[in-house]
């Protein structure tokens, strides 16, 4: 897959996902998405549009950013996780939710952390 998709892919479910967190929070998203890719031997595109793995991809139609400035620290963000210039701060987790929400999946698998409004976790 050549990387500008990736990069895309990657800025793209960063927007979606995490755009009115803190830096923290969005990096953390990225290396989610980074952290599946590697579990499943997928690549991020495959990642971000697998079936109902993120709301964004199958409830609305239009996945335009809206935000310009929210758009551009988004593929910077992506750039740099791409890069490799952040640390992963969410322990190698492969799977998050928010933390308004209750997935009956959480219980069978293990919390890392919590960064801004997210939860993240590994398979045990």
């Amino acid at each position: 897959m050549p990387l500008q998709n990736a990069l895309m892919c990657l800025a793209l479910n960063i927007y979606h996902e995490a755009r009115g967190e803190p830096l923290d929070g969005q990096i953390a998203v990225a290396m989610v998405t980074m952290n599946h890719a590697n579990w499943q031997s997928a690549n991020i595109c495959q990642v971000v549009y697998e079936r109902k793995q993120f709301s964004w991809t199958h409830r609305a139609n239009d996945h335009t950013p809206q935000e310009p400035a929210a758009w551009a620290k988004a593929k910077r963000v992506a750039n740099r996780v791409i890069a490799g210039h952040h640390e992963d701060m969410t322990d190698g987790a492969t799977h998050f939710h928010a933390r308004e929400v209750r997935p009956v999946w959480r219980h069978s698998l293990k919390k890392t952390a919590t960064i801004g409004q997210h939860v993240f976790y590994v398979p045990h």
